[in-house]
């Protein structure tokens, strides 16, 4: 028994395999589609969830440092205070008791609000007084480097000094003519 071709020449048969492995093919496609979607999707969750986790673990460890600083700060203003307090009256006392109640003031605004409310008060800052706010971003970065270039120096005190390099005897025609330095030859 001999299949007869269909009209386009192809046996009936060899048609159904074909539509069957079009169909399978369209299938796996789809099936493909769906798990590369769930992948994609899963990516994105696990992403997030990382971001979150670093950023509440960047929190938790600002918040601790913050709440460090805040009690040097209230030491320090505890410390102004009593110094503007044993001083004689005058501006020098006025000015050590303004910057004992300004170290509080920032100290209690550190234990109320952590990290968070201290960057949200320096946005502020920022917006109402840019070009102020630029010049002590600057001079802050200033100080920052000279205190870590200092630190860095006293812990390797080599680093402080800058040696010249030894002198070495210049040879001429075999014979030692005298020490060579940097700056030229010593007879």
């Amino acid at each position: 028994m001999v299949d007869e071709p269909t009209g386009g020449g192809v046996p009936e048969p060899a048609q159904a395999v074909k539509d069957e492995a079009i169909s399978q093919a369209a299938d796996m496609k789809d099936t493909a589609l769906e798990h590369v979607g769930g992948l994609t999707q899963e990516a994105k969750t696990k992403a997030g969830d990382v971001v979150g986790d670093m950023r509440r673990e960047l929190e938790t460890q600002g918040d601790t440092q913050a709440k460090r600083a805040a009690a040097v700060l209230h030491d320090v203003g505890s410390q102004l205070h009593d110094m503007a307090a044993a001083g004689q009256p005058g501006p020098v006392a006025d000015v050590t008791r303004q910057l004992a109640d300004k170290s509080r003031q920032v100290a209690a605004r550190i234990d109320e609000g952590g990290v968070q409310a201290v960057g949200d008060d320096l946005r502020q800052f920022a917006r109402r007084q840019p070009g102020l706010f630029l010049a002590a971003a600057g001079v802050a970065g200033f100080v920052v480097t000279r205190v870590l270039r200092n630190a860095r120096t006293a812990s390797n005190p080599g680093l402080a000094t800058i040696q010249a390099p030894a002198p070495r005897p210049s040879v001429s025609n075999g014979m030692a003519s005298g020490l060579q330095s940097p700056a030229g030859t010593f007879q």
